[in-house]
């Protein structure tokens, strides 16, 4: 063990430049990946708020004709598409109290107390996670209701002084006073109950947690069964609903489309998010290139061992006799190898903790930028063992030709002999093709799951990103002839013009394949992920050009406005030139998506409704609603569908979608591109928003009309109607500027996959300047010779910086052909996974940036090769080789 270290060390210290830039690119390549997985997990965490009021995954209201009205419930709705599980619940005041007979001895107050009851399925309560006992246990599903069984808020417990087993009679209020909206107005109702209603003495099974539904009403909240409330609230109307847990297995759009026709639909935030189809593919896509660099920083990395080992044939061949075993021999490399290996994963997973943290600090996730998170989780189980994984992988690069090492022989090999750099066999290249084609990115997906189901779209993009991993990592392996020769070509007419460089850099090329491929494929995959990544990015920008043609252009959106009267606004401005239409911002409700009410007659200048007046009337009158692209996208909804929303006082009322368009409805704050648009009188008859004021409006131009005149008419307007003050509150967007703030939201958000396509990169040239190097060790005698014979420093550099730039060139140009190819399908997948109607517009002029940035990195990656070429001593090198 002490010999072993001792030659590893030395050989690692001999050769410094080799065993930095190794252990760099084993590394980079696990950084990246551990940086990214670390990155998503505190995206997640840090951006999802606290369910405190114990909110359910899905809410769900049954429509008219729907599954639950059939009698099926709970049980047809949990056997439902998306959801894993379900039960009915309602909610309601009661009163609550001891023994009156006991309170009265006591001498309490024997009045009752004010809670919230809950009432749900108690056989599937457990299981939808929505409170903690801290005393007790569960409901008994069992469906004797003369034993009937109450859980109670920790705070009611100590209020009335009672704890587990202890009697409490629950019963509705005697008189319940309420607001509800009738006819588009708010109306307080009094339900009238019996002077005596109904009430049950319950057990006291269990106490809740000051959480979810334990926090809920300050912790006064009493839980039964679905039953026993029913028993309780008898001839009282209710509203019965749905709870559900989602099934994470299938995605958010397949869900909401499985029940939108039959439920009113409300999801939990904090479950979807991440999730939706744009996220998704956001996230899946960060992912993919954090899988892309780990690939190319162990393909890289495998070589840079394997020819290292070769090169060093010489080395061992004296060893062997000097008298060290052949198992001693492989036992000294095989060290050498976890040494560099071990050191590469250590600092790969340092800076990749790192590389998280710095991100997080500048805004940056795996969900855009300008996002603030405080937290920093550790996914240690995840990032362990994606870091012993890259170790692993890494070690598998001295194998093969340690074995080749044990068969060669020593007097050949001390005659420079018997194993010549790209020597290793077929069988092995294929077996290393097969690792990283298929068992790596199998692991990857057991270690990192992949976001929402197997769509086809979504294995659309990963088979097309394994299919070009594939391409470019087996052909170098398995014929390195075909980049070899390539770049050769390349090179040839070229020593017309450098007669000496072109020969020793042609040779060199010609005589080492497998190293040239190497690197001409690692720059291929940053080239052409480069051109994919861009080319998509260029379709993503074309949707928000096409989307704002539409949405913003020609709108004025006007902000803060001081409660203004919105007929007299709308009437001073429509004398103004140019004014064609306005829209409310102001009557706006959430149901299943955001609900904007807008006046038929003040849109009915422009847009589709302009085009067809006969929807004007069907808006105004007809309960049609207008949705948006995204939205009927996202929902499956075309014209002519019904939909139906919860209103204020819990009925539904149904719609009938008129127009699917972008030409209404947007607001910029906050930024939702998912919206119905219905009647501002639709929107009053069911949440009862005032129509008489307004603080958000937009007003629409006819072509070519100036911004400058709406903000001039506005603030006409409110002289003497408001202060000086609050009318300079008053803030003005014009649709243009709002479209180049979306545009540069686009290029924003994908600074993350430019940082990990730089990180690639870094790669990329490090598996190029690890192949010149190990070329000038090599060639380090011919290259005495001929400093010797008098040859110039700028000659030797020449021959370096030419098949620098050759395989610049050569990986440059196949890279970006492949993904030029890969951009319609990539385009394409995103948008089926997306729910987007993207344009395809190609990289542009990527193709070419790309194409001399590979050159550039690859005569950067030969600078320290030339150094240390140049630093030959030619006399040492022609005597030691």
């Amino acid at each position: 063990m002490g010999l072993a270290l001792l030659i590893a060390g030395r050989s690692l210290l001999q050769r410094p430049g080799r065993t930095l830039f190794s252990a760099l690119g084993i590394a980079l390549g696990i950084a990246t990946v551990v940086g990214v997985i670390t990155l998503d997990m505190n995206t997640i965490l840090g951006l999802a708020r606290p369910n405190k009021g114990g909110r359910p995954d899905l809410e769900l209201r049954v429509l008219p004709g729907g599954p639950g009205s059939t009698g099926g419930g709970s049980a047809e709705l949990g056997n439902l598409e998306g959801v894993s599980l379900a039960t009915a619940f309602f909610q309601n005041d009661a009163s609550v109290y001891t023994d009156a007979a006991a309170r009265e001895a006591a001498g309490r107050d024997p009045k009752p107390a004010r809670v919230r009851l809950f009432a749900l399925e108690a056989d599937v309560l457990p299981e939808l996670n929505l409170y903690r006992l801290i005393e007790g246990r569960d409901l008994d599903p069992g469906p004797d209701l003369a034993l009937g069984e109450v859980l109670i808020g920790q705070p009611l417990a100590e209020d009335l002084g009672i704890a587990l087993g202890d009697r409490l009679w629950v019963s509705r209020t005697k008189r319940l006073a309420r607001s509800e909206c009738i006819g588009g107005k708010m109306q307080v109702v009094h339900d009238v109950a019996p002077d005596n209603p109904i009430a049950e003495s319950l057990v006291v099974v269990g106490i809740l947690a000051r959480e979810s539904l334990g926090y809920r009403s300050r912790g006064q909240v009493v839980i039964v069964d679905f039953e026993q409330g029913k028993r309780l609230y008898d001839g009282v109307r209710i509203q019965t609903r749905y709870w559900g847990r989602r099934d994470p297995n299938v995605d958010v759009e397949r869900l909401k489309t499985s029940l939108s026709a039959s439920y009113s639909l409300k999801l939990e935030k904090n479950v979807i998010l991440g999730q939706a189809a744009d996220e998704r593919a956001f996230r899946t896509g960060v992912r993919m290139t954090g899988l892309l660099a780990l690939v190319l920083g162990l393909y890289v990395i495998f070589h840079t061992l394997s020819m290292s080992l070769t090169e060093r044939v010489i080395e061992v061949a004296t060893l062997h006799a000097l008298g060290l075993t052949r198992r001693g021999i492989a036992g000294v490399f095989l060290f050498e190898a976890v040494l560099l290996a071990g050191g590469g994963a250590l600092l790969g997973l340092v800076a990749g903790l790192g590389l998280a943290r710095g991100l997080l600090a500048l805004g940056i996730t795996t969900l855009g930028t300008g996002k603030q998170i405080d937290l920093f989780v550790i996914p240690w189980g995840q990032a362990l063992t994606l870091t012993a994984l890259g170790f692993g992988i890494a070690l598998v690069g001295s194998i093969y030709p340690l074995s080749r090492i044990s068969r060669t022989s020593t007097a050949a090999a001390l005659r420079g002999e018997g194993m010549e750099q790209g020597g290793v066999s077929r069988g092995f290249q294929i077996f290393f093709a097969l690792l990283l084609l298929v068992i790596l990115p199998g692991l990857y997906f057991v270690l990192v799951p992949v976001l929402g189901e197997f769509t086809a779209p979504l294995v659309s993009i990963l088979l097309a990103g394994v299919g070009f991993l594939a391409t470019l990592v087996a052909v170098p392996l398995l014929m390195p002839s075909l980049l070899a020769g390539a770049c050769t070509a390349i090179a040839r007419p070229l020593t017309a013009i450098w007669p000496l460089s072109g020969q020793l850099a042609t040779r060199a090329m010609s005589q080492s394949p497998t190293r040239i491929a190497v690197s001409a494929s690692a720059i291929a995959l940053v080239a052409g992920g480069l051109v994919g990544l861009k080319g998509m990015t260029r379709s993503l920008r074309g949707e928000v050009e096409v989307w704002a043609d539409e949405a913003l252009a020609g709108k004025v959106f006007i902000k803060d406005l001081p409660d203004v009267n919105y007929d007299q606004l709308v009437e001073h401005l429509a004398g103004f030139p140019g004014v064609v239409g306005v829209e409310r911002g102001s009557a706006r409700a959430y149901d299943q998506f955001l609900l904007i009410g807008v006046d038929p007659q003040g849109v009915g200048g422009f847009g589709p409704l302009a085009e067809r007046p006969s929807l004007v009337a069907k808006l105004e009158h007809g309960h049609g609603i207008i949705l948006s692209r995204r939205l009927a996208r996202d929902l499956n909804y075309t014209v002519g569908d019904k939909l139906y929303v919860t209103k204020a006082d819990g009925d539904l009322v149904e719609f009938s979608v008129i127009a699917v368009t972008d030409a209404y409805g947007y607001f910029p704050h906050p930024d939702e591109r998912m919206y119905g648009v219905v009647s501002e009188q639709a929107m009053s008859d069911a949440f009862c928003l005032d129509l008489v004021r307004v603080r958000d409006l937009v007003v629409r131009l006819d072509s070519g009309g100036d911004p400058g005149v709406v903000e001039a008419a506005v603030r006409d307007y409110l002289v003497g109607k408001a202060t000086d003050e609050a009318a300079q509150r008053v803030h003005f967007e014009v649709g243009a500027s709002l479209r180049t703030q979306h545009v540069e939201d686009v290029d924003r958000d994908f600074v993350l996959f430019d940082i990990l396509i730089g990180l690639t990169a870094a790669l990329a040239a490090l598996g190029v300047l690890n192949g010149q190097l190990l070329t000038a060790l090599e060639r380090s005698k011919e290259i005495g010779v001929l400093k010797a014979l008098g040859t110039s420093r700028g000659q030797v550099a020449g021959m370096v910086l030419l098949e620098a730039l050759v395989i610049g060139l050569a990986g440059g140009a196949v890279g970006c052909a492949m993904g030029a190819g890969l951009i319609p399908l990539v385009v394409r997948a995103l948008e089926e996974l997306a729910g987007l109607a993207l344009p395809q517009l190609g990289a542009g002029p990527w193709v070419p940036l790309a194409l001399a940035g590979a050159c550039l990195l690859t005569a950067l990656a030969g600078l320290y090769p030339i150094w240390r070429m140049n630093r030959f001593d030619a006399v040492r090198a022609v005597r030691t080789g």
